[in-house]
């Protein structure tokens, strides 16, 4: 049943687009607001919710997801700030309006995608290190905002530093107009998490962390 199961045309009136990259552009925000959670949240901001589960839970989630999105929304008004206007162009001469939408929403999850690293490695490798207490909301800011910063450092080595062309391979992305409208980052971050996992279930995380007794 082509279009009905994963493409269906309901939500092109919220999204501007039919495409299932609508989905995946605030889906993906709620993936790494979840994996945060344990990692380098340290399981809040949902201790401040004390009410007993399953309502707990229920609101826990829901409110991820609201965040998700809102997070996707705020991504898509941003793009337009740093990628170049040919890019829009290209896209909306090649396909229309709604293919503009549609790279918003996919280009939402690619910057996603570029907190997975940093989070994970921050996490396994560094006990979610932050000045004073690890526990506290300070080490949740500081984490936070260093997850972010870090994320624009591998977003800038990907696609200004162009590592997509000269580390990959993917000679379209040659001219900066060409670079953010193929969605391949999200493929290569997804792709780290591999060999961190060997690394980290394999090698007991060696040799890049000690253990001690």
């Amino acid at each position: 049943f082509p279009g009905a199961a994963i493409n269906p045309p309901w939500w092109e009136a919220v999204g501007g687009t039919k495409h299932i990259h609508y989905v995946f552009g605030w889906w993906e925000w709620a993936i790494v607001i979840l994996f945060m959670t344990p990692n380098v949240w340290r399981m809040k901001p949902w201790t401040l919710i004390t009410l007993p589960q399953p309502w707990k839970g229920w609101l826990s989630t829901a409110l991820s997801f609201v965040a998700a999105y809102a997070i996707a929304l705020l991504c898509r008004q941003l793009i337009p700030m740093w990628v170049p206007a040919d890019t829009f162009h290209h896209l909306e001469t090649a396909k229309g309006a709604a293919e503009v939408q549609r790279f918003l929403w996919i280009h939402s999850a690619e910057i996603a995608g570029f907190t997975l690293i940093p989070f994970l490695i921050w996490h396994h490798y560094f006990d979610d290190m932050a000045p004073g207490d690890v526990d506290g909301w300070g080490g949740f800011f500081f984490r936070t905002a260093g997850v972010l910063l870090f994320a624009a450092v591998l977003y800038w080595i990907f696609y200004y530093g162009n590592f997509g062309h000269w580390g990959l391979g993917n000679h379209h992305m040659g001219e900066l107009a060409e670079r953010f409208s193929h969605g391949e980052s999200l493929v290569w971050n997804f792709w780290w998490i591999i060999p961190l996992l060997w690394n980290e279930w394999f090698f007991h995380k060696w040799p890049f962390y000690v253990h001690q007794d």
